[in-house]
């Protein structure tokens, strides 16, 4: 099995340079990211206190406001502050930071679907193709891959399989995301209640996704839908799991850790077995860090796409180069491959990749109350936590390292596929049919690292 500690060092000695040198850095992120706006949120920061601290006092003492307190608590100490003196991010962060009574402080970073950004394959943002009369089953879905012309074969995942073992009943999914269309005919039975749903965008309880915008151009502008399609996936693969929407996303796909942080949060406190990331960030945040941590040591697996970049810069929360992770630590970073096996040319790689899965021309449901097709590493990462929440279901004592470990033991190796480092998908195709059996497959073992 791919050692994750092992295979991650030179990838984390890297990212550890990068993050000694985030303050001074953050701009070189926003070239990465290719968004039209900054990386970081302007004018607000991300302020964790301690124990007994009063926020007031700090706010005076730095010319800082609360914005948001943590999950709307008044017993919290994390705060998302607004900054009244006219300072910039970076300073006010460079200023707080270290002081008596703050455990730390960050900007509040961009994030956001990597079907969402400009300049990558995803380009349009709106790249949801229609469907027509087609819709998913575990033998087909998707269309003929762009790079293979043919479609992803069944004895791949061995859907079929695994669901004459388990559909996922029991187990609960959250996907936080753009939200989801709640009424979507293939989705609302598997909706979870009022109670355990939430929208962290506009404060309600109503994750529901907004309305597709009218013309061709404004839709170019958005990824509306994301959400509904990355829920459909899950459900195809677990079609007996219950989905939790949290919406955390706008309607161009954007975010920030603050929110995003919430929503995993809140899905950890409310009960989910499987958390569906697909979204992620170039900057490594502490506070997400620390809610995909807690949400893990209280039992959820964590499963995030590894962007849509090409390249093999970590993306967060996916990468666990900062710190570097241990093995079948309950995180795993998805990639996605085309039908024979190789990487899709616009999916992030490198040694902090754990599985790859189907990612090409993904039949899923859409809004409103059809189906569409869709590529990128967010479409394969719901295959993973779909994978996960069937596992959860066979398992004694599921812990999410062992379930993690499962879906890496059971996964194929693709080395021989790819003219790539050994390792740079992982430990390979996931095999939801053998992960379900406890078959091993002939997953990567890197060698030399």
């Amino acid at each position: 099995m791919v050692t994750k500690a092992s295979t991650q060092f030179i990838a984390a000695a890297a990212a550890l340079l990068v993050a000694l040198c985030l303050l001074v850095s953050w701009g070189a992120f926003h070239e990465a990211r290719a968004l039209k706006t900054e990386s970081f949120v302007p004018g607000q920061i991300i302020v964790e206190t301690s124990p007994g601290v009063n926020i007031g006092t700090v706010n005076s003492l730095y010319g800082t406001q609360v914005e948001e307190r943590f999950l709307n608590s008044k017993d919290t100490n994390i705060y998302l502050l607004k900054i009244t003196d006219g300072s910039g991010v970076l300073a006010k962060v460079a200023e707080i930071s270290g002081a008596l009574g703050i455990r730390y402080a960050e900007p509040n970073f961009l994030i956001g679907v990597p079907e969402g950004d400009d300049g990558v394959e995803a380009n349009p943002r709106h790249y949801a193709f229609p469907a027509g009369d087609a819709t998913p089953t575990t033998k087909n879905y998707s269309r003929n891959s762009p790079s293979t012309g043919t479609s992803y074969d069944d004895a791949a995942l061995k859907l079929s399989a695994a669901h004459a073992i388990s559909k996922g009943a029991g187990t609960t999914v959250a996907v936080i995301d753009t939200g989801a269309q709640m009424d979507h005919p293939a989705l609302k039975a598997r909706f979870v209640g009022i109670s355990r749903r939430y929208d962290f965008v506009s404060d309600d309880t109503d994750p529901s996704e907004p309305p597709l915008a009218a013309t061709e151009a404004q839709r170019n502008e958005e990824v509306v839908g994301h959400g509904t399609h990355v829920a459909g996936i899950v459900n195809l693969v677990a079609p007996r799991a219950d989905l939790m929407p949290l919406r955390a996303l706008d309607r161009e796909g954007n975010g920030s850790v603050f929110h995003v942080a919430e929503a995993t949060a809140f899905a950890d406190a409310n009960g989910a077995d499987v958390i569906n990331l697909s979204l992620g960030a170039p900057s490594w945040s502490r506070l997400l860090w620390k809610k995909v941590n807690e949400a893990i040591n209280h039992g959820s697996v964590v499963v995030a796409a590894a962007g849509n970049y090409g390249s093999v810069q970590p993306q967060y929360p996916a990468s666990r180069t900062i710190p570097p992770a241990d093995n079948d630590d309950g995180l795993l970073a998805v990639t996605s491959v085309d039908p024979a096996g190789r990487k899709s040319d616009f999916a992030n790689y490198g040694l902090w990749i754990d599985v790859a899965a189907p990612g090409e021309e993904i039949l899923s449901t859409y809004p409103v109350s059809g189906y569409a097709y869709w590529s990128g590493t967010s479409m394969a990462t719901p295959f993973v936590s779909g994978e996960a929440a069937l596992i959860k279901t066979q398992q004694e004592w599921p812990t999410p390292g062992r379930i993690e470990a499962r879906i890496r033991f059971s996964a194929h190796c693709l080395d021989d596929k790819n003219s790539l480092p050994p390792g740079s998908l992982g430990a390979g195709h996931i095999d939801i049919g053998n992960s379900l059996r406890g078959i091993e497959g002939n997953h990567c073992i890197v060698p030399g690292i």
